[in-house]
């Protein structure tokens, strides 16, 4: 039996990504394929714009076998650490042979022969990186830089036949980031997964859903999301919806409906439809009036104890306070030239989100701990059978029974999901009125 992976947030999901789930079976001739999904919280920072059981759907109608989440404290963390953590429970599992990820490049070789350099990092390197980063540089922009000047000083490559617009490029492309790092992951691990990379198709920058009928020019999902909350924008002081946002039926039955259909496939539309002022969409400024009162009531102690937040960027926190608006807005306002917007947004929720510096490096010492599913095919009951078998941490199916048989430390991990999961079901609760439930009762989704 042979067994694909694939990392992603799906959010939401569209046709770029089941492109991608169909050439990850085609390229690998994989019997089954395991997704691991971001849950309620994605890498950039923010709230998923839909809940983990509705992408799980999408994620399953897609071609995925089994869906396991990735726990929170990774799934909004840097680039690093989400795709460290991913890689793990992919690695724990016992049963992946490859991980097939889509990039700008599209060129294994290239990915592969920079994570050669960063794992074990390379001296030449790390002393690059600290003289970027105290010239002032962005932490990717010093990254990206320090990493070129590597390059041309290490030994010749396949990177060296790169001019230098070609290899800025591939180091400041965020979908090649992640791919770099997932091959860091694996080699620092001596995993026996082998990765593939899938060059992507279509604008993947464009916050515009791509004009005309060409099925090969692919939307973003950041474009997607943008289409989808054009008309549930929440007012900037409460974080509400609109009053007079569009129902599901005038949205998809209107133009911008119709446009967004074509981006993404039949089985998304349709469960679109079904939630749509329901459940979703979720935007990050409904966060708002939950992070002012977090950041208030902790204001006097401040917060560098929450992970990503620096000393610096706590002081900045308390000082431009009184000027909260809204999570976006605040965003804006404590972004610098050195610290990009996503790193500020990151910080942010885990503030509300109460991550702390050592609840992830105490997830990163041991390893994810668990594999929780979201949701399987029930046609895959062999691939289940196998991880029973060959996977080193345990399987979480029936939430409400883990703490039974997981160690204390990752019953400590599974409680901040489920924290996290709460939080995500009071933004809907206060968006829509609608009242899910609670989260050691939601089950799985099957299909």
């Amino acid at each position: 039996m042979k067994t694909v992976g694939i990392i992603a947030e799906y959010n939401p999901f569209h046709n770029g990504h089941a492109y991608l789930l169909h050439k990850a079976r085609q390229i690998t001739g994989a019997d089954h394929c395991i997704v691991i999904m971001s849950g309620n919280y994605t890498q950039r920072g923010e709230p998923a714009l839909m809940d983990k059981y509705e992408r799980t759907k999408m994620a399953l109608a897609g071609g995925a076998d089994l869906v396991l989440e990735l726990p929170v404290c990774f799934s909004c963390a840097s680039a690093s650490r989400f795709a460290d953590g991913a890689v793990s429970l992919l690695d724990a599992l016992g049963v992946v042979d490859n991980l097939v990820f889509g990039s700008e490049c599209g060129e294994i070789r290239l990915l592969e022969e920079v994570a050669s350099l960063l794992a074990p990092e390379s001296p030449a390197y790390a002393g690059l990186l600290r003289e970027k980063l105290r010239l002032g540089y962005s932490y990717p922009l010093a990254q990206a830089t320090a990493l070129q000047d590597c390059i041309r000083s290490a030994r010749p490559g396949r990177l060296h036949t790169l001019d230098d617009t070609a290899l800025s490029l591939l180091l400041s492309s965020s979908n090649n980031i992640l791919g770099i790092e997932y091959c860091k992951s694996l080699r620092t691990r001596g995993s026996s997964i082998r990765p593939i990379t899938i060059a992507r198709r279509g604008s993947y920058l464009n916050c515009a859903l791509p004009a005309g009928h060409d099925d090969s020019v692919y939307a973003s999902a950041t474009a997607v999301r943008t289409a989808l909350l054009a008309e549930r924008l929440p007012k900037p002081d409460t974080g509400a919806a609109w009053p007079g946002a569009l129902s599901a039926a005038d949205f998809f039955a209107g133009e911008a409906g119709q446009t967004l259909h074509r981006h993404i496939p039949d089985y998304v539309y349709e469960i679109m439809q079904e939630s749509y002022g329901r459940t979703f969409p979720i935007s990050p400024d409904m966060l708002s009036q939950m992070l002012h009162y977090k950041l208030l009531s902790e204001a006097g102690a401040g917060f560098a104890h929450y992970l990503d937040v620096s000393d610096d960027l706590s002081d900045r926190i308390r000082r431009l306070l009184p000027h909260y608006r809204s999570f976006t807005s605040f965003c804006m306002l404590l972004k610098t030239k050195e610290v990009t917007y996503s790193r500020i947004s990151r910080s942010l929720l885990h503030i509300l989100l109460q991550i702390r510096t050592a609840d992830l490096q105490q997830a990163e010492s041991q390893g994810i701990p668990y594999a929780r599913m979201l949701g399987f095919r029930q046609s895959a009951a062999p691939l289940l059978t196998a991880l029973k078998a060959s996977a080193s941490i345990p399987l979480i199916s029936k939430l409400a029974d883990a703490e039974n048989y997981i160690s204390q430390e990752a019953a400590k991990l599974l409680q901040k999901d489920i924290q996290a999961a709460h939080l995500y079901n009071a933004l809907i609760l206060h968006a829509y009125g609608t009242l899910l439930p609670e989260e050691t009762r939601r089950q799985i989704v099957r299909v």
